[in-house]
Formats: C-alpha cells, sequence, structure tokens
C-alpha cells in the first residue's frame, strides 16, 4: 500500500506490572525458532494490570458456535505466521501524526460512482483472498463469528496462550461492546484501503438516526440489487425485502406486530418515534455505565443463568447504545421467514458479519461514541457532569486480539481505542441531524381517565421469579433521595451529579431468543401498539439472538426450563432522572409505576416469558 503515513506496530521490551505481587520486571524477549516457542514466550509480554482485566486472543482454545439450524459453523481463526505485536497507534513516517480519513454517509457518498467502484473493488479482493489468509472476507466474518460468540476462552495470565479460565469470552452485554467493535472496523478499513492501494479509503456510516434527510435511515441504495454503479460485491441475499426503500429503519419495531399486520405508522410518526428512542438510548445516558455497559472481569460468565457477585462477577449488562443498535441488526435480518430462523444474516451475531452493511451500520454505531461525549448535560439535577468513559483499569487493561492488513497479528488493549482521532480517522460532521433526537422533546404527560396510586400495584418480590410475560407488566418502585453513599465509584463529588435509574436486576433471557422491553413510568396502560414519543416512556432493552437452539422446533412452550435452555443472566437499567422531571415528580419520596411491555417474540418462536429477581432505583 503506497502510504504517505503507516502504522508502525512492534512488539516492545519496556517495565511492567505482574498480576500478582511480583512488582516491576523487565523482560527481555527471547524468540525461538519455531512458531510455537514464538507464541509460548509472548506470554512474557509485560502489562501494566493492577486488577483483573479481560484477558483474550483467537490462540489456543476455539470451539464452533451452534445455530438454529444446521451443524455447528466453523468460526475459528488461522494462527499467524510471524510473532505476534503489540498496538502501536498510526504515524507519518516523519512521527507526526497520520493522514486523517473521513467516514462519510453512505446516502451521500453512494452518489460518488468512484467511491463506490473502490468499495466494491476492495470487498471483491477481500472475497477472492484464501481461506488461509486472515484479511479473507470468510475470516472477517469469523473474527465477529468467534468472538462474539463464545468460541474462545477468557485467560487468566497474561500472553496469547496464557492460562485460560475454562469461562467462554463473550464481547457484547458489557463495557467491552463499543471498544472492540471499534478495533474490528479499525483493521477491517485498514485491510480494505490496502487491498485497493488507497490509503484515504474509509467506511461510510449508514447514518439511520438521522431523521433530517429523507432517506439516510432506509438501506442504502449502494447496497442493494440495480444500483447504477457495480456493487456486486455489496450485495447480500439475506436481507429483509419487506423492509427496502422506501421504508425507513424503525427504532421501535416490533417483528410480531409487524406480522400481524398491526405496525402500520407513518412515515412521520416512525421518524417521531425514532427521536424519542434516539434520545432515550443515548443523549439521557450521562454515565459511562448507562451508555457503554457494566464491567465484565475474569470469571465473569456471560453465557450462564448465574453469577458470584462476591468474586466480582456480574450479569451481563448491554449499554444503552448496544441495545439501540440491535434494533438495526433485527430489522435487517430475514425476521418472519420460517425458512429462516437464525434471522439471518444482520438479526443474529453469528451470521451478521458476512452481509457487508453490518461494517456501514456499525462505522455509524462508532460515530454515536464520539457524538455520546460532546452531549451537554440536560440530565442531572446540577446539570455540568462530563460524558466520560471508564477509567479503572479493569476496563483500560482489557485486551483482544485482531489481524492488520500485513497479516500480523496485533494485541490491542482498551486504552488505545478511546480516542478516535488517534486512530487516524473522523467522521464528516452531522450535527444537524444529530442535534434532532439529542433536543427531542416528547408529548406532554397522559392525564389518567381514573385517579390511581402507585400502592394499588403491587412490589416486586426480591429475588423471587417475577414475570415479564405477554401482558405488560407493572409494579410499585420505592424512591428514596441519593447520599454519599451512592457517591462511591461513580467518579463524581455530588449527589446532584448522579443520574437516577430504573434497575431491572437478574433477568434471565434464552440465548437464542430476541427479546425487547420497553419501559414506562406512570403509564400502566402501556401496551404493546402505544407510541414512544410521549414522557412517560423512558427506554428501550433489546437482545439478539447468538444461536443455541431451534426454539420454534425442538422447543415446546410446556419445556421452558433451565435443563433444556440456555439462558444468559442481565441487568436491565433505564434511565429514569429526566422523565421524572417532566412528569413533574420533584420530591425523591414519591414512588412510582414501572411498566414492562415485553415486545420482542418473533412469530417463530413460542410464547415465552422471562424472569428476573428485583427491580429497584439505582443511581450512577
Amino acid at each position: 500500500m503506497a502510504a504517505t503515513c503507516h502504522q508502525h506496530i512492534f512488539s516492545m521490551q519496556v517495565k511492567g506490572q505482574g498480576r500478582g505481587n511480583a512488582g516491576v520486571v523487565q523482560v527481555k524477549l527471547l524468540w525461538a525458532v519455531s512458531m510455537c516457542s514464538a507464541l509460548l514466550c509472548i506470554q512474557y509480554l509485560p502489562h501494566n494490570i493492577s486488577a483483573e482485566p479481560v484477558l483474550a486472543s483467537s490462540l489456543g482454545f476455539c470451539k464452533t458456535v451452534p445455530v438454529l439450524r444446521g451443524a455447528p459453523l466453523h468460526c475459528c481463526l488461522p494462527s499467524p505466521a510471524r510473532k505476534p505485536m503489540r498496538f502501536k497507534f498510526p504515524t507519518c513516517a516523519n512521527g507526526g501524526p497520520p493522514v486523517m480519513r473521513e467516514r462519510k454517509p453512505a446516502h451521500v457518498v453512494q452518489n460518488d460512482p468512484e467511491y463506490v467502484r473502490k468499495y466494491n473493488l476492495a470487498y471483491t479482493r477481500m472475497k477472492a483472498l484464501p481461506d488461509s489468509d486472515p484479511r479473507s472476507f470468510l475470516n472477517q466474518w469469523r473474527v465477529h463469528c468467534s468472538f462474539c460468540n463464545e468460541a474462545f476462552k477468557q485467560r487468566e495470565t497474561p500472553g496469547l496462550l496464557g492460562k485460560a479460565t475454562g469461562v467462554l469470552l463473550q464481547v457484547h452485554y458489557s463495557w467491552t461492546f463499543l471498544p472492540w467493535h471499534r478495533m474490528y472496523l479499525y483493521y477491517h478499513e485498514r485491510i480494505l484501503a490496502d487491498l485497493i492501494g488507497d490509503p484515504n479509503f474509509a467506511l461510510p456510516f449508514w447514518n439511520w438516526d438521522n431523521q433530517l434527510d429523507p432517506i439516510a435511515s432506509m438501506m442504502p441504495f449502494m447496497f442493494l440489487p440495480n444500483f447504477p454503479v457495480n456493487n456486486s460485491a455489496l450485495l447480500d441475499e439475506n436481507r429483509n425485502r419487506n423492509h427496502m426503500p422506501p421504508k425507513i429503519l424503525y427504532l421501535g419495531y416490533n417483528g410480531k406486530l409487524e406480522a400481524q399486520g398491526k405496525q402500520n405508522l407513518s412515515d412521520e410518526q416512525i421518524r417521531y418515534e425514532n427521536l424519542c428512542v434516539m434520545y432515550n438510548q443515548v443523549a439521557t445516558k450521562i454515565s459511562a455505565r448507562d451508555f457503554l455497559g457494566g464491567p465484565y472481569v475474569v470469571g465473569t460468565d456471560n453465557t450462564a443463568v448465574s453469577a458470584n457477585v462476591s468474586a466480582g462477577e456480574a450479569p451481563g449488562e448491554s449499554g444503552g447504545m448496544e441495545i439501540l443498535h440491535n434494533v438495526a441488526h433485527e430489522w435487517t435480518g430475514l425476521i418472519n421467514d420460517p425458512a429462516h430462523p437464525d434471522n439471518e444474516d444482520m438479526g443474529n451475531f453469528v451470521y451478521a458479519a458476512r452481509d457487508p452493511i453490518f461494517y456501514s451500520h456499525h462505522s455509524n454505531v462508532d460515530r454515536l461514541w464520539d457524538v455520546w461525549k460532546t452531549i451537554p448535560d440536560k440530565i442531572t439535577i446540577a446539570g455540568n457532569r462530563k460524558r466520560v468513559d471508564y477509567t479503572s483499569s479493569d476496563f483500560l487493561d482489557s485486551e483482544f486480539t485482531f489481524f492488520d492488513e500485513n497479516q500480523d497479528m496485533v494485541i490491542v488493549k482498551i486504552r488505545d481505542t478511546l480516542d478516535s482521532s488517534k486512530l487516524g480517522y473522523k467522521y464528516t460532521d452531522v450535527s444537524e441531524a444529530d442535534n434532532l433526537w439529542i433536543n427531542y422533546e416528547p408529548l406532554p404527560p397522559h392525564k389518567p381517565s381514573e385517579p390511581w396510586n402507585p400502592s394499588d400495584w403491587p412490589a416486586v418480590v426480591p429475588s423471587g421469579n417475577n414475570t415479564i410475560g405477554k401482558v405488560p407488566a407493572s409494579f410499585k418502585l420505592e424512591r428514596r433521595a441519593p447520599t454519599k453513599k451512592d457517591l462511591k465509584g461513580k467518579g463524581v463529588k455530588h449527589v446532584n451529579l448522579l443520574q437516577e435509574d430504573i434497575l431491572l436486576e437478574k433477568v434471565r433471557i434464552p440465548h437464542s431468543a430476541y427479546a425487547r422491553f420497553d419501559a414506562f413510568i406512570n403509564f400502566p396502560e402501556a401496551n404493546r401498539e402505544t407510541h414512544l414519543y410521549m414522557s412517560e416512556y423512558v427506554g428501550t432493552f433489546t437482545h439478539l439472538p447468538s444461536g443455541m437452539v431451534d426454539m420454534s422446533t425442538s422447543v415446546s412452550q410446556s419445556s421452558m426450563e433451565e435443563s433444556n435452555v440456555k439462558f444468559r443472566l442481565f441487568n436491565i437499567r433505564y434511565s429514569a432522572g429526566q422523565a421524572l422531571r417532566r412528569l413533574g415528580i420533584a420530591d425523591w419520596n414519591t414512588d412510582v409505576v414501572v411498566t414492562i411491555v415485553s415486545k420482542g417474540v418473533r412469530k417463530t418462536n413460542p410464547t415465552i416469558d422471562f424472569y428476573f429477581s428485583d427491580i429497584k432505583q439505582d443511581f450512577q
């Protein structure tokens, strides 16, 4: 790749701190002749670790990934031909900053025939690479298939072949979601650019949150048949034919209602609901935990139905951005097609990266991470809290491996991912469209037809089998004022900087189930057809399937038991402070009614109930 600026990546000999009480040790690397020796030695690369961050690589143990229909899939990656290297930021040859790639909106850049030709050529060449090449499109798909579907195990000691924990690795459902996908795109983009010899080439972003431009949230035309420029390498046959343009992506999407012919909103209604969902999933999420997701440390098993809290483990906890991004996956895939129970390609983590539109979708997800950090605080009482990423070493020193454009394996820490400008790319400014949802104002609160009191609804039984079923569930939530104890570990110094959340604890969701829970405050009449553009709506949770068993055929409604269905355990949080103030609830001691509407069951799934242990007020 004839580039003025390029990335310098090399292994380093530095002082580092081990995991235990070993102190500071200087390690000198002596590489043996064979690759095997090299891989064993790399576990002694130094790490600055003070806690228990997740360590992961694609070497060593790798299992197949089960799917709903057909034989398990092989998603394992090739071994590197050379010794793995530690990441270093891209620079110019003279040591200065790199040439800045610009990722542009897909609905704009598709009007540039030269760009579309380059984009198509890059994927044509990627798809022509042999299976043994880690840059091939097949292996690029496998990267996501493996890291996102528990093909690997976490490691408890540093190094690519450090001792495994026995716990399967999952980069969704936690704070690793955004950083891992950022670097996945980073290397995917660099490989495409290298294959066409254009150092300035950048992925487009599908600007589906844009409700200002009439075509921005449609499936971009350049990914579809009959495009005027050759785009054969950008096509994918497993996309929902009912959602082609002029249909616009609906962030309140409910496949069940669509199948029943009950989801008949005008484009104007969809756009207004989309603004509402964006506001509640991004703008109201001011803490890192609410937006990025919950902690993920060594030993945490996001495939399990239990969590050892005393050992620092926690249930899976998706952030607002991951939850939002799931909807675009679901909407694009082959939902409501009995011949495709996996909802492939985009509607299942196993298959999603087989569709080139996946990378454009995730480019927008990555962009919104940058946007989130710039949104002014209109959420806390103080009104001056800054949105920042986690600062704990558990987060910053989590590490993963990727293959670069030279087929070399690179070890990346999360701390390397936090500033996109240092990675050599930026996004076209679309702030005029962003401001529509950042400054969104919902409809005024509803006036109940009859007076009621929160005590008219039951409180949750802690640690009980509380149910979210086909019928919406309403519960009384007791509230209190925040205290100094609530400040611990939150990174703020005053209670008026805290964000008030509603926390649903230990929700059990089958691996293969699509789930969606919309939450409302003081609107117990909410149901599946309730519009979201209202003051009482406080957000959404979604879970995208990752395979396991075909629940539509092999699991009957009466057999939905832990003995024959694999579950995940989740904590789900909704940001409620701003909504409470809109509803005129200023007294901390005023209890409220929380209504959870389950909207996610697909047409091919049996009717299922979801169980959770508690619902409570929480501060972040």
